[in-house]
């Protein structure tokens, strides 16, 4: 992510001249590392976001709005004290630093004007913002530090100095001489040498430097490439810093967002591109699909966990109770050595012996058998305890086979939810998940705040739906409500049902419209299914096919459960791709 200094350096002009003379009305912090300034210029008010997320430290103006904290943290109240209703008149940069000062004035008890700032360091993990007062006194950080885990107090009361790992030279003002000394005795790479010695160069501009010198030409002379390479610097930091032209720029891959910079970068010929006419709007769409990406990405781990946690505790309940149904494999011998007692308790003779044995009435030959017994009970106690045991062995079974056929239900339907989440795409196949969870009880839901709540209003299923090469509409579904949907409401009794034998996977709908379904579509439906399931990837998957009529739902059964019959199996692959498969959206 090439948020580097020349990138703040063409934002910031771009924030001066939306920000500088505006009054900040409110301010927010919708999280820990983010703060949010609201500017009013102009009739219009603007969003400025400052994050000092270690991942995505950023800061651009945005139209979006966040959910707020009822209660403000400390650094906003603090923020809330100090800038309300003061006036920002100017934006500064350290040199070509990742460090901007946002100036205020504002005015104390007695009337008299201030100046108050803002200073926002863009350092990765060690990224910051500062409320720092006239004399660079720290008001507040949004991270306080002490000399325990940090090189400089980060308190309030301290003095604010700059990051203490500021030793680059500017790249503005470094001369050739000094330029040529980067590369004395360096065994590192052409690109490292700029980086690791000029402040404000990301290893992507470093490399569109190295491409504009052509160094990799074949003809250029060693004696020569460095002083093209400090040209072609110089060339490419005055159109971009001094002229301000600049030519903004996303680049995407397969419609996920993977960078963006002020000009089109010869290193990203390979990526699709989409071109902005303002840097904050390139930097707002960047952020904000990165930022939905990681939600995505961290709600779908969430969802994984609570999945693979109850799978496992599933699991160890299930062999638990095998384990029960194996010792109950005992009981009718304990009957029969309590019903043995009881039919020889006048022809056992007293011995000292921890056993008697007796005449085995169920045996063909009426043969002698030894049963153990407790020396400290009479047999009629000892029959007793066997009965007990047989008991209690017979109800321990009888528990456990209830509990193995609730358990397997279990299995099955965390096990297609498990299924449906890896092949979820975005946020709205989450929530129906997530939702399913929660009315199954493995998530636990705010009953008394989702009271307060009004009814939402229940979206119209949405399933994932593509036309076969012989022009019939095929239906996934994304979850188990979808599958249901698709099953029981949508589908009609002459449609084809396709699911993957024995597997967990989406339910699958050719509309037959009454019509022969010819044997290619009947494959690339099976492809899907196979596709849309844990079998994913995998060769030789058999998929059951039948009518819709053919498929019923048993009732209380768990969404996405259903049982069917009259049905023939294919053998697929599964695609590595549906890319080939065409797509309605």
């Amino acid at each position: 992510m090439p948020f580097d200094g020349i990138v703040l350096c063409a934002l910031k002009k771009e924030l001066m001249d939306e920000l500088v003379e505006g009054k900040v009305e409110r301010i927010y912090q919708p999280n820990q590392f983010e703060i949010n300034l609201y500017v009013y210029k102009l009739g219009k008010t603007k969003k400025l976001i400052i994050s000092a997320n270690p991942s995505l430290p950023r800061i651009y103006i945005t139209e979006k709005q966040k959910k707020n904290p009822e209660v403000a943290p400390n650094f906003c109240m603090i923020l809330r004290k100090n800038l309300l209703g003061s006036k920002i008149t100017n934006i500064y940069q350290e040199g070509l630093e990742r460090i901007i000062r946002i100036e205020f004035e504002t005015r104390n008890e007695l009337g008299d004007i201030e100046k108050k700032y803002i200073v926002f360091e863009m350092m990765g993990r060690h990224s910051n913002i500062f409320l720092i007062d006239s004399n660079q006194k720290i008001i507040d950080a949004i991270k306080r530090m002490s000399f325990e885990n940090s090189p400089r107090i980060i308190l309030p009361g301290a003095k604010y100095n700059l990051p203490p790992v500021l030793t680059k030279k500017n790249p503005l003002e470094v001369t050739f001489e000094e330029f040529c000394s980067f590369f004395e005795n360096s065994n590192k790479s052409l690109e490292n040498i700029l980086t690791d010695n000029l402040s404000g160069i990301s290893k992507q501009f470093a490399n569109e430097v190295l491409l504009h010198a052509q160094v990799f030409e074949e003809n250029v002379e060693k004696s020569n490439f460095i002083k093209r390479i400090f040209e072609s610097l110089r060339e490419l930091l005055y159109c971009i810093v001094e002229k301000g032209e600049i030519l903004p720029t996303l680049y995407t891959d397969k419609g996920n967002v993977v960078d963006f910079y002020v000009i089109d970068l010869k290193s990203y010929a390979n990526f699709s591109k989409r071109f902005f006419q303002n840097l904050n709007s390139c930097v707002e769409e960047y952020y904000s699909r990165k930022e939905e990406y990681t939600i995505f990405i961290e709600k779908k781990q969430h969802l994984q966990k609570v999945i693979e946690q109850n799978l496992k505790k599933l699991s160890q309940r299930y062999e638990q109770n095998l384990q029960k149904i194996d010792e109950a494999k005992n009981a009718d011998l304990f009957k029969k050595y309590a019903d043995l007692i009881l039919a020889n308790l006048y022809q056992v003779k007293p011995s000292s012996n921890d056993f008697i044995e007796v005449t085995d009435y169920y045996s063909e030959d009426l043969s002698q058998i030894r049963i153990p017994i407790e020396k400290d009970k009479d047999l009629k106690q000892n029959a007793e305890r066997y009965y007990k045991l047989y008991n209690k062995l017979k109800k321990a079974e009888e528990y456990a086979k209830s509990e193995i056929s609730e358990i397997e239900s279990e299995l099955e339907f965390l096990s297609s939810l498990d299924a449906l989440l890896e092949k979820s795409t975005d946020m709205e196949d989450l929530l129906s998940i997530e939702e399913e969870l929660e009315k199954e009880g493995y998530i636990k839901t705010q009953i008394e705040a989702k009271k307060n709540e009004k009814k939402k209003d229940t979206k119209k299923p949405n399933p994932h739906h593509f036309v076969s090469s012989d022009g019939f509409d095929i239906y996934v579904g994304r979850n188990n409500i979808q599958n249901d949907y698709l099953t029981l409401k949508f589908a009609s009794n002459n449609d084809i049902w396709l699911h993957t034998q024995k597997i967990p996977g989406s339910h699958v709908i050719i509309r037959t419209n009454n019509k022969e379904i010819p044997e290619k579509t009947l494959i690339e439906a099976a492809c899907l299914a196979a596709y849309f399931s844990k079998a994913k990837h995998s060769s030789k998957v058999p998929v059951d096919y039948t009518y819709i009529k053919y498929v019923k739902k048993p009732p209380k059964s768990k969404p996405g459960f259903v049982i069917y019959d009259n049905f023939k199996t294919i053998i697929v692959d599964s695609p590595t791709s549906i890319d080939n498969f065409k797509k309605v959206e």
